[in-house]
């Protein structure tokens, strides 16, 4: 026989904040009410979803990118963070998720890249943003080119 407790939406937000990055079970499990209800509270006060496994937490997208990366000979840089399945270099920050190219053309460049990104060095993986191309810049080269 299961016994449910009576528990306030505010005793369950402050056990979600009374701790980082802490789960809906363990929540639950804290306080004796379902993991469900959790959720609930957490989804209506806008907290992100709790994400199983240690993750570094950093405080914005150049940090994320700086910590996961480093500067090597000749003004590239090489990505020593996470990578997808394809091999493609990623930034994580908080929940949001972006290849670390379009974290690095942003950086640089002071503005979201149009269309896909393409590396105007020959390093293979070079992430650093001054090296990286938008369809804007390869049209304007283009266009410079023709003139």
């Amino acid at each position: 026989m299961t016994t449910t407790v009576d528990v306030s939406d505010e005793q369950i937000l402050r056990a979600l904040l009374a701790r980082d990055d802490v789960s809906n079970t363990a929540v639950a499990a804290q306080l004796g009410c379902g993991w469900r209800r959790v959720d609930e509270v957490r989804k209506r006060v806008g907290l992100p979803a709790y994400v199983r496994g240690r993750r570094a937490n950093y405080s914005s997208w150049e940090e994320a990118f700086n910590e996961q990366s480093e500067p090597v000979e000749g003004g590239h840089r090489r990505w020593t963070g996470t990578r997808e399945k394809c091999g493609t270099p990623v930034v994580r920050h908080r929940t949001s998720i972006q290849t670390a190219y379009r974290v690095a053309f942003r950086l640089h460049h002071g503005r979201e890249p149009e269309g896909n990104l393409t590396r105007s060095c020959k390093i293979p993986g070079c992430v650093a943003g001054e090296h990286q191309q938008d369809r804007a810049m390869r049209e304007a080269h283009k266009a410079g080119e023709a003139a």
